[in-house]
């Protein structure tokens, strides 16, 4: 058990300013934890979106890449890439959300590519290829989703155990050493005036017999 202070005046001021501080820390805890909250929700809405629209995507990029690849044959197949292979760059900035930094994806692509078509391809290798970008498109949004829900929820976590640290130890302990102090204070009090009572009393008896007339 931690050692009550000594019963002052000090002690007691710095104690009930703990108390206040802990006090007002944890509401503003609360609120921080239920805002992370409100954009936690919001944030896996959008990340059961961004999922559903990735496979989405990939199933109908695939649906037409099998057969595209099967009628052009492999040969085709590198041309194009090549012909296409215009490099994609990610770029990642980061927003503050009650000063936790989560992260915005975009997708950034160099010039357009040749169109598959020219290359004696047919339109169903089109589709593929464009189909390919959107992959790429949708996985941005969906990485983006994950890792915002990732950061919000560890900083959710971390901040209920703060409130749950500062509700159930640090303010009960901080109101048990008010409390104390208090009465430790109002004892000694208690005590000074009963020895200046007696004092007085004990003078007073001492004034009476000093002044009795002798006879």
């Amino acid at each position: 058990m931690a050692r009550n202070p000594a019963p002052t005046k000090a002690n007691l001021f710095k104690a009930r300013h703990d108390l206040r501080f802990a006090t007002q820390g944890c509401e503003l805890l609360h609120q921080k934890r239920d805002v992370l909250v409100l954009e936690l929700m919001s944030v896996t809405a959008a990340f059961s979106d961004s999922e559903k629209r990735l496979r989405e995507r990939l199933a109908g990029t695939l649906d037409a890449f099998v057969p595209a690849y099967l009628t052009a044959g492999q040969e085709l197949m590198e041309r194009v890439y090549a012909a296409v292979g215009s490099e994609l760059s990610l770029e990642v900035e980061q927003r503050g959300v009650m000063g936790i930094l989560v992260p915005e994806v975009g997708v950034q692509s160099g010039a357009d590519p040749v169109f598959p078509g020219l290359l004696d391809g047919s339109d169903g290798l089109d589709g593929a290829v464009a189909g390919m970008r959107e992959v790429v498109e949708a996985l941005a949004r969906y990485v983006e989703a994950a890792a915002t829900i990732w950061r919000l929820a560890s900083e959710i976590e971390k901040t209920q155990r703060r409130i749950n640290a500062i509700e159930n130890v640090f303010i009960p302990e901080a109101r048990r050493t008010v409390a104390w102090i208090k009465s430790v204070m109002e004892e000694n009090d208690r005590e000074e005036l009963f020895r200046r009572k007696l004092l007085k009393s004990r003078a007073s008896q001492t004034g009476d017999d000093h002044g009795e007339p002798v006879r």
